[in-house]
């Protein structure tokens, strides 16, 4: 069976003013970071770790967002957000190669807090279960982009 070594490096910065988020990054469900994440959006931290996948293979890069708590988020009597804990992916690079644009190919799953979504739902509004284009997580949740390996065989057919 074939198989191809990958180079993963991944920026995270967070928007927090009390508590920082906590990422967790996975392949396929094997945990290769798991810690607060404290850095900024503008000084992120670089995450870089390898990864051993087989060729002909489904393959999910997911980002486990936490530590979010009911306080974290707070509103003016306007409902305007005045203070906030998100975590924003700025880049992905897999084997050097900067995804670019594909990272909006990701899909955001976020937990939505209860009984804010109770009142989200009685007041008509329907929040949707799953979100792309968002490389940033205001809600506790994963995002998952979704590859095959060979790597570079996928990368051609999807770039453009």
């Amino acid at each position: 069976m074939a198989t191809e070594k990958l180079k993963f490096k991944i920026e995270l910065g967070s928007e927090m003013w009390d508590k920082p988020p906590i990422a967790e990054v996975l392949v396929n469900g094997k945990t290769h970071y798991k810690k607060e994440i404290t850095a900024s959006v503008e000084e992120p931290i670089i995450i870089e770790f390898e990864d051993t996948l087989e060729e002909g293979k489904n393959y999910d890069l997911v980002i486990n967002r936490s530590g979010k708590t009911d306080g974290q988020t707070v509103v003016n009597e306007k409902g305007d957000i005045l203070k906030d804990q998100i975590l924003h992916i700025n880049k992905i690079e897999i084997d050097e190669i900067d995804i670019g644009s594909l990272i909006f190919e990701g899909i955001y799953r976020p937990e939505y807090p209860e009984p804010w979504a109770s009142q989200q739902t009685q007041q008509g509004i329907k929040l949707p279960d799953t979100i792309k284009n968002s490389p940033s997580m205001g809600h506790n949740g994963t995002w998952t982009f979704s590859f095959t390996s060979p790597f570079y065989m996928w990368l051609l057919e999807n770039l453009y």
